[in-house]
């Protein structure tokens, strides 16, 4: 009975010492940061000579020392062709990417996929010299790494299985000045995800955001380079940082979870194991081998 007492206790204070390390994960901060119009739709988001211009509820505000006023001119659509050094690129009404070199008339780049009629967005950030980022109709993302290869990117997948596939809003990249070679892609659920190796691999980088970002502006005019998000439920920016770095959580969440996934299970097998031990001690003793009295 004591060894059985001691392998149910064990599992038990496991779990507790498990539960203690749980503490809820805290954010060094916010990545993003809600500038304005709170709770409202910003459909499209825009840096126009250094200030920022958003379609809000289908009206034009822009940016002013005293905060958001409304504006003359509704925000420009993203732009239709981005340029890295001698090289324009842009994408064909029939959805082929497009450069133009040297001033030469544009032509195919070879290996670029069909994007689809109506593919529009593209990104070629200035400090990665050959990188371009492009977004087909049907949401898949392809990117161009530096040698010229053309290759599947990001397919985003449904969050649940009662969700529909989260659709490509928006690309921004900075592509005027060699600020980062980050891209950042704005999606219908999973918020903003940007890649940092020329787009072989993928992050969330939403800490603070609401799932549906609706238009993105990357704004290289001030004194620290930013991204603006236009969202379902406002305004925001991030303010890029070293790498850009995105919050570390404090409090041991992750390693406590693990703990108590840990115990959980040890705690099930020594308590199967228990029960069958009981079991098996008081079934009767089989037929004639019953001792004699």
């Amino acid at each position: 009975m004591r060894r059985a007492r001691l392998l149910v206790a064990a599992p038990l204070a496991a779990m507790g010492l498990a539960s203690a390390a749980a503490v809820p994960a805290q954010a060094a901060g916010p990545w993003w940061q809600l500038v304005a119009f709170p709770g409202q739709t910003v459909s499209r988001v825009a840096v126009v000579q250094g200030r920022v211009t958003a379609l809000v509820g289908g009206e034009a505000m822009v940016q002013a020392a005293s905060g958001f006023v409304a504006a003359a001119a509704p925000p420009p659509p993203a732009p239709a062709t981005v340029t890295t050094g001698s090289r324009t690129w842009s994408i064909s009404p029939t959805g082929r990417v497009m450069v133009t070199e040297d001033g030469r008339a544009p032509s195919p780049d070879p290996g670029s996929p069909a994007l689809g009629s109506g593919a529009h967005l593209i990104a070629a950030p200035l400090a990665v010299p050959g990188f371009v980022v492009a977004v087909s109709t049907g949401g898949t993302v392809w990117r161009r790494d530096p040698s010229g290869g053309w290759a599947v990117s990001l397919a985003l997948l449904p969050a649940t299985l009662l969700t529909g596939t989260p659709a490509v809003t928006s690309i921004a990249g900075f592509h005027t000045d060699a600020v980062s070679g980050v891209v950042y892609i704005g999606t219908t659920g999973y918020g903003t995800l940007l890649t940092s190796d020329n787009g072989d691999d993928w992050v969330r980088a939403d800490p603070g955001l609401p799932d549906d970002v609706l238009s993105l502006a990357a704004d290289a005019s001030g004194a620290a380079p930013a991204i603006w998000a236009g969202t379902s439920q406002g305004l925001y920016v991030h303010r890029l940082q070293a790498l850009p770095s995105i919050p570390n959580y404090s409090g041991g969440s992750l390693t406590g979870k693990w703990l108590i996934t840990l115990a959980l299970c040890l705690g099930v097998i020594v308590l199967a194991g228990l029960v069958l031990i009981a079991w098996a001690r008081r079934r009767p003793p089989a037929a004639g081998h019953e001792s004699s009295t």
